[in-house]
């Protein structure tokens, strides 16, 4: 009976310990909670910026709404799994933006500079189908002497 009754102890002590461990919601990494790759350098016309990579239906939703700020060497690139046209709004930003509006072999087609929050509800579209849009701070396309017709590289 002692030995049952210590068996069953093991047993369930072990249990909880393994259920701690993969629980995902204690703090302790589970195999789903690394995250991906979603960074990465682009190059324009030899200026070198840092982007997160927005390539999922949710990650594009939320985009930067929310943020306090935007760092001035990064910006966020939106990822489409093909050329599309598709608006794009200030919903709950907090700071302006340039959009770079990016066809399918890497040309900038358009540019829509300095966008402030007070805009929204008003929607922003390209020109064309565009495969990806980069977002970056209100004047650095300016700045950084970024033209309609540029390429973008990854570096």
């Amino acid at each position: 009976m002692y030995r049952r009754f210590i068996l069953i102890l093991f047993l369930t002590i072990t249990g909880l310990l393994v259920f701690s461990y993969f629980n995902p919601w204690n703090g302790i990494p589970s195999i789903n909670q690394f995250p991906k790759q979603n960074q990465s350098i682009l190059s324009i016309n030899g200026t070198n910026i840092k982007v997160e990579i927005a390539d999922e239906p949710n990650e594009q939703s939320q985009g930067l709404s929310g943020r306090e700020s935007l760092a001035n060497d990064s910006g966020m690139l939106f990822v489409f799994p093909q050329p599309i046209i598709t608006g794009f709004w200030m919903k709950d930003m907090k700071f302006s933006l340039d959009l770079i509006w990016i066809d399918e072999r890497g040309k900038i087609i358009e540019i829509t500079k300095n966008i402030s929050p007070v805009t929204y509800p008003e929607t922003f579209l390209p020109p064309s189908p565009i495969k990806y849009v980069l977002e970056v701070n209100a004047g650095w396309s300016d700045k950084n002497n970024i033209k309609i017709g540029d390429k973008i590289t990854r570096t």
